[in-house]
């Protein structure tokens, strides 16, 4: 974590020096004093038995810092690790460049600010050779500041601990449009040494709870904490937290999510996950806490167990193509793209793209631009050597169409262009109930507007010429009409 960066000291010296010269500070009342810097750690951390499997890498890690007011620079502080007193549990090995010492006290020169996930010089400790799971030592550390100033911090260090895996299918699949299926909440505590006290956390998207909300959790928007204080789960144990849930699919996307995350009260959450502060209990019944039925499934011991389902409820996207009126040298704006006919909406991270072939001849003067930052642009497609433009689709609600406008100056060579659409990336198109319009002509028409004067006379000949003959023949007409009449 970088060490966070403060307002040089002078600007608040001169702001408390206007402000007494204003009279807004009255005479005789000090600036309140920033607070003193010290020494943080965590108050546990646990570590792999030995021989034993590694600690899953959600674990948070060993984090040390000092925040002294200062930007990391020369070394001119000292910091201290030391588990001399737990020699029989604890080790430690250092890392980074200016330590020095033994397996049981490291003495690292650090800078006036210290920052263990930053700053490369520290130590971690492992488990001494003998100990077993459920051993325990303490890590005493001590910064030594430039100035004089000492502070001093302790970590719990636990050999083993408990790691819990959830179990859940990483894919429900062929689920029709507004089915309703079941979720099971599984928990196991796959570690070395009890896990004391449970919480969950899930977050549904797209998927419909039709379930009442559990009266033991707190809801905030589509999230939801729930937390279990008596509950011990035990090395090897797991547990069934009826009645689950009853999802809805949904009934226009072609997918939806739930992702949940587990871990033992007394530790908190891991790192990375976040569980919000607030929230509004449920009205409904308890989630309550079964004893765990069978091993078999897919268990996950990442910060976030992810179940992704989806739905049969396909998307027939059409290419549009357009017709490009002009000759040889003309500039012409062209919109091309897709629309979505439905039913079903693949959400914003559309399955398809578009491929745009220019007509044959054609030079692209002009096309989509995104604008990444303000005022910054780069180009929406990428474009290979053949000239063949991919774009991303964005549209994905049924009825929406998105159009992509280039600018290009016609060529002498005929030949039209095209859209097509394909999987993104180039992966297997989804399923479509309609391939046959997934591909659409961009016709180049002929002279336009500006064309030469021969044009435009063969043009009269084809159009008005051929009227003057009609008028002619009709004259003819009417003349042997009146002769046969006298």
């Amino acid at each position: 974590m970088p060490v966070r960066p403060h307002a040089p000291r002078t600007r608040g010296v001169l702001l408390a020096l206007a402000a007494c010269l204003t009279g807004v500070v009255p005479l005789g009342t000090a600036p309140a004093a920033a607070a003193e810097p010290h020494l943080t750690a965590p108050a546990t951390y646990h570590i792999a038995p030995p021989g034993g499997p590694k600690r899953p890498a959600r674990d948070k890690r060993l984090h040390v810092s000092y925040d002294g007011d200062a930007v990391a620079g020369r070394k001119t502080g000292r910091l201290i690790m030391d588990v001399s007193g737990a020699a029989d549990v604890l080790r430690l090995k250092k890392f980074g460049n200016g330590c020095s010492g033994d397996r049981t006290r490291i003495v690292c020169a650090v800078g006036a600010s210290y920052n263990s996930w930053a700053d490369w010089a520290g130590a971690l400790p492992y488990a001494a050779p003998g100990s077993k799971a459920g051993d325990a030592g303490d890590l005493r550390m001590r910064y030594e500041a430039p100035g004089g100033k000492v502070s001093e911090a302790t970590t719990r260090v636990v050999v083993g601990g408990p790691v819990l895996e959830i179990r859940r299918p990483e894919k429900v699949a062929h689920l029709r449009p507004g089915a309703r299926t079941p979720f099971a909440f599984v928990v196991r505590n796959a570690g070395e040494t009890p896990a004391h006290g449970l919480g969950l956390t899930y977050t549904t998207d797209a998927m419909t709870p039709t379930t009442e909300r559990f009266s033991n959790c707190r809801y905030h928007a589509a999230t939801a904490v729930c937390r279990f204080p008596a509950l011990d789960l035990a090395s090897g144990e797991s547990v069934d937290l009826a009645p689950g849930l009853d999802l809805r699919a949904p009934k226009t996307e072609t997918a939806g999510s739930l992702y949940q995350s587990a871990w033992p009260l007394d530790l908190g959450p891991y790192e990375g996950v976040v569980v919000p502060d607030e929230g509004e209990p449920g009205k409904g019944p308890a989630l309550r806490p079964e004893p765990g039925k069978g091993t078999t499934g897919t268990w996950s011991d990442e910060d976030t167990a992810w179940t992704h389902f989806s739905v049969d409820n396909p998307s027939d996207y059409a290419a549009v193509g357009t017709r490009v009126p002009g000759g040889a040298g003309e500039e012409r704006d062209v919109r091309i793209g897709a629309t979505n006919n439905g039913p079903g909406d693949p959400g914003q991270n559309s399955p398809v793209e578009i491929r745009f072939t220019p007509p044959q001849g054609a030079r692209v003067l002009k096309e989509p631009m995104e604008e990444l930052d303000e005022d910054y642009f780069e180009p929406l497609c990428t474009h290979d050597k053949a000239g063949v433009y991919t774009c991303p689709l964005t549209v994905h609600e049924p009825g929406d169409t998105q159009r992509l406008a280039f600018r290009l100056r016609l060529g002498t060579a005929s030949g039209d262009g095209s859209v097509r659409l394909r999987g993104r990336g180039g992966k297997e198109y989804p399923a479509d109930p309609e391939p046959a319009n997934d591909k659409a002509a961009v016709t180049v028409m002929g002279a336009g507007p500006g064309a030469s004067g021969e044009s435009h006379a063969a043009a009269w000949w084809a159009g008005g010429g051929a009227a003057v003959v009609v008028a002619g023949a009709l004259v003819l007409w009417a003349r042997g009409r009146r002769s046969r009449a006298r």
